[in-house]
């Protein structure tokens, strides 16, 4: 799809619970396409927002090594999400976050004004990497309480964009053929994933 269109998602996922497909959680991007048709859809059922898309969103907004001690202290806070595994772990990573918003208020609310009145804040980059890092706790660790559930979208968009690079080679392909195509290529390449995560297990 062009776009993340809410009532094509819902569309896909009526199809998937009228086949008998049960759902215990759903990982997705967080988009507000996906969000409404999950709720349409499957109502109230637990909804992770991959950990690695916010992650990023984060990295974009405050750059990968940031220069000002301030906001590597923020990034650090970033990185640290990875190693949350538990209930405690999370309470301790909101009090050290509620801590840096704190000590670095001046900082956040300092703005530049012009001479005809207009005004923005300076430090735009962090502003939203603490907007996005005060959300996380409610919409990224649902794994805590439902472990069967991942914490990101990695896995099966490492599937998709496989999938994507071969529909692009074999774009002559029928339509009529294509979607077969495609099934069975998702087929052995899970299978083959699935066997590698076996031999590792071993």
């Amino acid at each position: 799809m062009p776009k993340e269109y809410g009532t094509l998602i819902a569309k896909d996922l009526k199809y998937l619970k009228e086949n008998d497909y049960h759902f215990v959680g759903v990982v997705s991007d967080g988009g507000t396409g996906i969000r409404k048709a999950v709720f349409s859809v499957l109502g109230h059922i637990p909804h992770q927002i991959c950990l690695a898309h916010l992650h990023r969103d984060i990295i974009s907004a405050i750059g990968k090594k940031p220069k000002d001690k301030r906001v590597q202290e923020l990034k650090n806070l970033a990185d640290h999400l990875w190693l949350i595994e538990s209930k405690e772990a999370l309470r301790w990573w909101k009090k050290e976050l509620n801590n840096w918003i704190n000590d670095n208020w001046k900082f956040l609310r300092e703005y530049r004004r012009e001479e005809n009145g207009h005004w923005w804040y300076i430090h735009k980059g962090p502003r939203k990497a603490v907007r996005i890092l005060l959300s996380i706790p409610e919409t990224s660790f649902k794994f805590l309480d439902h472990p069967l559930m991942p914490k990101t979208t990695n896995a099966i968009e490492g599937s998709i964009s496989v999938i994507s690079r071969k529909y692009l080679i074999h774009r002559g392909i029928k339509e009529e053929n294509l979607k077969p195509f495609l099934l069975w290529y998702l087929y052995f390449y899970n299978q083959r994933i699935l066997s590698q995560s076996k031999v590792k297990k071993d």
